[in-house]
């Protein structure tokens, strides 16, 4: 067994088609299914005072929000505002914009933005992480750009959320990686590709769970796990099912 049980949260993101339909409910579900947090990728339209009713209801910690580059640029304190009241002070970048040119001059600068982000969200007590893909396990001149993103940030100021199946899909050790960035990786994402690159239920590909479990303790600082799954072997609500009942089980080993 490993040394720590993490607590596991779901990424709404998820349970998209739903949020859009009915946020509520799909708080109800996850609370439902066990997960024991959640990490925003929106709020649904909902105030404050109702996320922070229905949170409090279900016994569900939010436990960070996924904001655009965009949004942290123009509405940081507007974010930091919506996510304090609910007792949250973790926000992550969750990919560069869109219009994101893959050069390794790019990847340095926004390395430095981020933490001059992380600067002024840290200056209001939050932190500030950065989730990856896989293509910033792009090559320039032999460093990967997650690496240069790394090396070229603060770590006091932009902290590590790792998503393990994207660094399973970019080619590299989930483990491996897990335990190079130990000490800046707080949040972990758990997400699973099988052999053919082909995202899947967790626990039912190749990401190596018990190995996983065995860096995310030895590593010490990391806090949650977050499932995310956005491609489903049968249904969203089915994949998140079977995704922590397969975490939990390999927790239990």
């Amino acid at each position: 067994m490993t040394a720590k049980r993490h607590p596991i949260a779901l990424q709404l993101y998820s349970l998209r088609e739903l949020a859009q339909e009915d946020f509520v409910r799909t708080l109800e579900l996850t609370a439902e299914l066990g997960y024991e947090g959640v990490e925003f990728a929106g709020y649904g339209g909902l105030s404050t005072s109702e996320m922070k009713g229905h949170l409090d209801r279900l016994n569900l910690k939010a436990v960070s929000s996924h904001v655009s580059l965009e949004r942290l640029r123009d509405h940081l304190d507007e974010e930091m505002a919506y996510n304090r009241a609910l007792g949250n002070l973790t926000l992550v970048c969750p990919a560069p914009p869109r219009d994101f040119e893959r050069t390794r001059e790019n990847w340095i600068a926004l390395a430095k933005e981020l933490t001059e982000l992380g600067k002024k969200a840290a200056d209001q007590g939050f932190r500030l992480g950065y989730h990856n893909h896989s293509f910033e396990f792009e090559l320039f001149d032999g460093s990967y750009a997650l690496d240069l993103l790394w090396e070229a940030s603060e770590a006091r100021y932009l902290f590590a959320q790792l998503d393990l199946g994207w660094v399973l899909h970019g080619g590299e050790d989930p483990v491996g990686y897990l335990r190079k960035m130990a000490d800046r990786t707080p949040l972990v994402h758990i997400k699973d590709f099988d052999q053919n690159k082909k995202q899947t239920d967790v626990g039912c590909g190749e990401l190596d769970l018990e190995n996983v479990l065995a860096a995310a303790a030895d590593a010490g600082v990391v806090e949650w796990l977050i499932l995310e799954t956005e491609e489903y072997k049968v249904s969203p609500t089915a994949s998140v099912r079977a995704g922590l009942e397969n975490l939990r089980k390999a927790q239990a080993e």
